[in-house]
């Protein structure tokens, strides 16, 4: 077993060998510096945002790709982040999941286990990337594409992945957290910029930002209740500003709410302290898990769609999903079956147009969180029994329980059982019913946001604090 596990190992470092990869820097970086890569890397980024694909037929107007695509893949159709973090997000979970399911047995605490789990993923990634580039290319997202330029735009799809990737390893190791957060979090940024203040006119005369749309019409003496709801652009809106504010607002109160049980030294009697577990114990972990999910139902969905069944009418078939083509773009719209509620409506007017797609998308998204997220924390180390055994290992009980990791561990299920379906049920409203009062960067894009910014900030203070006082890097485990 042990020499086949060894054999497994080298074909897999093996096929990784040609992937170029980012070395980690020879001395300790500072915050100075590690601030400039990170800002270097997303500069680059954006600008790939901006570089569009050589080949893309000259009727291509940006597609129809769900926003929630966008969202969670970073990505800007059309341009070289076509596919944007895509490949990296759904082979990192996948190999998160199989090594917790211990599908794949791995002890990540080990150096080498550890750079088999990185190897391992890269070459996923690249798969992926392979998977999802022919599904754009192939599959019509980008138009009647020349079969003699298609080829092409597959290898420019491919080749930017490989970019990304080097650009995610190196915010990882000369920058501040990683660039799939980085990514995101400016997308999302970008969103809600361009829905505040964007001076492009819509169809109804009003600037897309709400904020001049509102100007415009105090200005020209029309009443506001024309820019409270607006039928174009999706977004833009008093309503849409009002359920941002209100869901930025439960969100940052959701994150201090938390429950904390009682710990003391089994040792030290007078050392008494909390253990804290927050509402949100999974964080945004089961909506980027459900939407995964569910995109790569739709890639999936698409690409059986233009291949076997372009006339939808396969009744089987049909069940993924069937599709029309958008006149204006000719790139392919869900218009019925799993592929068309797993990605749900976008806005209020579309929510209102198909109230069934609506609710079917808010329960498969709910449902999916409360499901992902209780088996998230059964395989991340975050269940009762795994945080038991870190509290007993580090001297810790329950006032007034026995020391025992089952008697801890059943005191622990009470508290974690409940927030994380509570929290799991939260994130999956905001991220499913935002998007219906037009919130703007869409619920799952303002749930990555927070929770990323939040992060960055825990991030940056401990960076501050280390940088000032170095003899902290050793109790906090730097390097």
């Amino acid at each position: 077993m042990a020499e086949e596990r060894g054999g497994i190992r080298r074909v897999v470092e093996a096929l990784t060998y040609a992937i170029p990869e980012i070395k980690k820097p020879g001395r300790k970086l500072g915050l100075g510096e590690k601030l400039l890569w990170t800002a270097l890397v997303l500069l680059i980024y954006e600008s790939m945002a901006s570089v569009t694909l050589y080949g893309l037929p000259q009727e291509f107007t940006g597609g129809t790709s769900p926003t929630l695509l966008n969202i969670i893949f970073a990505s800007s159709v059309g341009t070289l982040t076509t596919l944007g973090i895509g490949p990296i997000v759904t082979a990192g979970l996948i190999m998160q999941l199989l090594v917790g399911a211990e599908i794949i047995r791995l002890d990540l605490k080990k150096p080498e286990d550890r750079r088999l789990f990185t190897s391992a993923s890269r070459l996923l990634t690249v798969v992926i990337a392979l998977f999802q580039a022919a599904v754009y290319v192939y599959a019509g997202f980008f138009g009647n594409v020349d079969p003699r330029v298609a080829p092409l735009l597959f290898a420019q799809l491919v080749a930017a992945t490989f970019i990304i990737m080097l650009l995610d390893e190196t915010v990882q190791k000369w920058g501040l957290g990683s660039g799939i957060s980085l990514f995101i979090a400016a997308g999302v940024a970008g969103q809600i910029f361009n829905d505040l203040f964007s001076p492009f006119i819509l169809q109804d005369g009003y600037y897309h930002g709400v904020v001049l749309a509102v100007g415009q019409a105090i200005a020209e003496g029309k009443p506001l209740s024309e820019v409270f709801i607006r039928q174009v652009g999706g977004r833009g809106d008093i309503l849409g500003l009002i359920s941002t504010v209100a869901i930025i607002a439960i969100l940052l109160y959701a994150e201090g709410v938390r429950v904390e049980i009682p710990v003391s030294h089994s040792r030290f009697a007078g050392y008494r302290g909390t253990y804290p577990v927050k509402l949100l114990y999974v964080s945004n972990v089961p909506v980027i898990l459900a939407s995964t999910v569910f995109t790569n139902i739709y890639y999936l969905a698409s690409i059986v769609w233009s291949r076997f069944n372009p006339e939808n009418t396969n009744q089987f078939l049909n069940l993924l999903g069937t599709f029309r083509v958008d006149e204006t773009a000719g790139t392919p719209v869900p218009s019925g079956g799993l592929a068309y509620y797993v990605i749900g409506p976008n806005s209020f007017t579309d929510a209102v147009a198909d109230p069934t797609r609506a609710a079917v998308f808010a329960l498969l998204m709910v449902g999916f969180c409360v499901l992902l997220g209780k088996f998230w924390i059964s395989v991340a180390g975050l269940s009762p029994e795994r945080i038991a055994d870190q509290l007993i290992s580090a001297g810790m009980q329950v006032p007034g329980f026995r020391r025992a990791p089952e008697i801890v561990a059943s005191i622990i299920r009470r508290y974690i059982g409940v927030v994380t379906i509570i929290g799991s049920v939260i994130v999956g409203l905001l991220a499913s019913v935002a998007n219906y009062v037009n919130a703007f960067g869409t619920g799952t894009g303002l749930l990555l946001m927070i929770g990323i910014l939040y992060q960055y900030y825990s991030l940056l203070l401990r960076e501050r604090v280390v940088e000032m006082y170095p003899a902290i890097s050793r109790v906090l485990g730097e390097a």
